[in-house]
């Protein structure tokens, strides 16, 4: 269903600070869970997991909803990478199946520049292409969204492939905001998804959680949608843990 749709956009971004474009360092391994809500009440949730080798990741995502009396289930796989000549993080690839409401299966395939992508949803196969922009699916644009607010940036766009069209999304960020969160109260940096009149997505990160997304709401119409962070682990390699531990805290 159109739930998992918009959460699995809202909850992407999972990784590390050390995903900055070096290739050489190893990556911490994390796991992410997430209480989903529909109109203030708790529908299901959304977990997330990532596995670094290099400059590559494997995200696994698995989630579960019951909204309105029906029960939906969401499994997605992808593999990215980070692009040294696009300087921006990749979609290789994606396996996507959804029960319920929406349900369908899914695969996409991309070229080596992410430009190019086909998509095979319950069978049918269809071509997509963009001249400028690399194609990524909703885990990828998380993790290079979240990279450019560890570098500063305040304003960025994408080009999301979903299974069925391409979407431009631009977004803003629009300052500083203390929030209260399952680790107390933290301030973060809100974000808002910006050129569009129809709807309003808001996601707010935390510079003191690693720059994770802690929450996370969508409204359209009276379809009112949040995410919450309610746990976290993460597991480094030792020369990484070493390296952390030797580097004095910013």
């Amino acid at each position: 269903m159109r739930f998992f749709i918009i959460l699995i956009f809202l909850v992407s971004p999972i990784f590390s600070v050390q995903a900055i474009p070096l290739p050489e360092l190893h990556q911490c391994n994390k796991t992410l869970t997430y209480q989903l809500y529909f109109s203030g009440l708790k529908v299901g949730t959304l977990s997330r997991h990532v596995h670094w080798r290099g400059n590559k990741a494997k995200v696994y995502a698995y989630g579960n909803a019951d909204v309105l009396v029906t029960s939906s289930k969401y499994k997605n796989q992808t593999e990215m990478e980070w692009s040294d000549a696009q300087q921006s993080f990749i979609t290789h690839s994606f396996n996507q199946s959804v029960t319920g409401l929406l349900s369908r299966k899914a695969t996409g395939t991309f070229s080596a520049n992410g430009q190019q992508a086909t998509i095979i949803k319950d069978g049918e196969t269809t071509q997509y292409n963009d001249p400028d922009f690399p194609l990524l699916d909703g885990d990828t644009l998380g993790a290079q969204l979240r990279l450019l607010l560890i570098q500063g940036k305040t304003k960025f766009d994408f080009k999301m492939q979903s299974t069925s069209k391409i979407s431009h999304y631009f977004f803003e960020v629009l300052g500083s905001e203390k929030i209260a969160t399952r680790y107390g109260e933290v301030e973060t940096l809100k974000v808002r998804q910006t050129e569009v009149d129809d709807r309003q997505i808001d996601m707010w990160f935390a510079p003191s959680l690693d720059y994770q997304l802690v929450k996370a709401k969508y409204k359209r119409n009276i379809l009112k949608l949040e995410a919450e962070l309610v746990s976290m682990k993460k597991e480094c390699p030792p020369t990484l843990s070493a390296k952390a531990k030797s580097t004095p805290p910013k």
